[in-house]
């Protein structure tokens, strides 16, 4: 242990534990630590354990390499099941986020470790929290900050301001470690004078921020979310659909009042939805909200027919992306978009982690193209961008410099663009 804070983290006895650290502080070596004592504490040959990951990298190049050798002579690694079985009872499992379900049907499961669990998204977080319940199993969470998604919103705000008495949060900086290079005050300083600030803070400071280059940065809790209350009349009720089993499929219901203001009001989220599943979700829906038409990802014609045989009124939508998100971000900047105060909880999660690509993740010539988003986590923005490009084009005569006449420079490059997004896309510099 080489700090106060890193023996806190190891020896916490809360349900549920937060590491949120800078980068190669140690949050890892907790992780695998505290897992390794579970293992000794919880001996039954029925016990079961879960260690999660991001993605498939990060399980092979950081978690298990921190798991594994310490694990050495007391049970065996089975690659090919993503299991290591203790020798004396017990079984660790293996997962990824990446298929979100994969945790679903563990059981007897007594301890959770979620490591880089800050990009993980809000439903995979409700699967872990399911695995743990039955038996009231601890959670560990350790990560880097990302931006401020479930993790802030759900565990950490709520601790510091003593609501959450289940949940313990470490926070450090990278330069904690005496081992880390910024440990040395002169590297530090000259690594901070490189970088964004906000984006040291994050990545090294262990500070938890809003995510750069969000598509979305516009997006404000005070001006565009409200509480429920009663439409007026003459109010429209429109879904969206997003199709999905392996990934989510997504229904979401938006009203529209006669004034052209959007409000979102109910959102489905779940994966393993069958068509019939999803059709039954869609008649209840129907049936609460009178909804005059359902604006359906246009990849899957067959779905939307069967649609349409069972009284469900459906259209693909259409699917220009750059130009969805376009029209999406100006209903959200003019504040004609809002949504009600917990219908939307998946929304709001990729709010906050739904963005442009980091300059070192493009190509050698991505920097001269129009850039999208990162495809990932992003089902429901989907499903508002089909929404608005199919409801709001209707409306823009009547709105004043509509997003539809904006004109991009065909010249501008990739970090040009980044810049202009990340001053809030002012009008007056398109």
């Amino acid at each position: 242990m080489h700090s106060l804070k890193q023996e806190q983290a190891i020896f916490s006895e809360n349900r549920i534990t937060v590491v949120g650290t800078g980068t190669q502080w140690g949050k890892t070596t907790v992780g695998a630590l505290r897992m390794k004592h579970k293992l000794f504490t919880f001996k039954n040959k029925d016990d079961a354990f879960i260690i999660t990951a991001p993605d498939y990298k990060t399980m092979q190049q950081s978690t298990l390499k921190a798991f594994l050798p310490l694990m050495k002579g007391w049970g065996v690694y089975r690659k090919a099941d993503a299991t290591f079985e203790m020798h004396k009872g017990g079984i660790v499992y293996f997962r990824t986020e990446t298929h979100p379900d994969s945790i679903v049907g563990i059981t007897n499961v007594r301890h959770i470790w979620g490591d880089e669990a800050g990009k993980y998204s809000l439903y995979f977080w409700e699967n872990m929290q399911a695995r743990a319940d039955f038996l009231g199993a601890s959670i560990d969470l350790t990560t880097s900050p990302y931006s401020l998604n479930w993790v802030w919103r759900d565990l950490i705000k709520p601790w510091r301001a003593g609501k959450r008495p289940d949940v313990n949060v470490i926070q450090a900086a990278s330069w904690e470690s005496p081992y880390h290079s910024l440990h040395d005050p002169k590297k530090r300083d000259e690594k901070r004078s490189t970088m964004d600030a906000r984006r040291f803070q994050m990545l090294y400071g262990g500070e938890f921020g809003q995510m750069a280059g969000l598509v979305y940065d516009c997006f404000d809790e005070h001006e565009n979310l409200c509480e429920p209350f009663q439409l007026p009349s003459g109010t429209r009720y429109v879904a969206g659909v997003d199709w999905g089993f392996t990934d989510p499929f997504v229904l979401k219901v938006r009203a529209i009042t006669p004034s052209g203001h959007h409000y979102a009001i109910s959102e489905f989220y779940k994966t393993g939805m069958t068509l019939s599943k999803i059709l039954d979700v869609a008649k209840q829906k129907k049936q609460i909200y009178g909804i005059e038409m359902f604006y359906c990802d246009p990849s899957q014609p067959g779905h939307i027919e069967e649609f349409n045989q069972n009284g469900l009124p459906a259209v693909g939508a259409d699917n220009d992306i750059r130009r969805g998100i376009d029209l999406h971000y100006e209903l959200i900047k003019s504040r004609r978009f809002k949504i009600f105060k917990g219908s939307s909880p998946y929304t709001m999660d990729e709010l906050e982690t739904y963005h442009y690509p980091e300059p070192e993740d493009l190509g050698p010539d991505d920097d001269s193209k129009e850039q999208l988003p990162v495809g990932q986590g992003d089902h429901a923005l989907d499903v508002d961008r089909y929404l608005t490009i199919m409801t709001v084009r209707s409306e823009l005569k009547a709105v004043p410099k509509a997003p539809a006449e904006i004109k991009f420079p065909h010249n501008e490059t990739y970090e040009q663009r980044r810049k202009r997004l990340m001053s809030n896309r002012r009008h007056e510099d398109y």
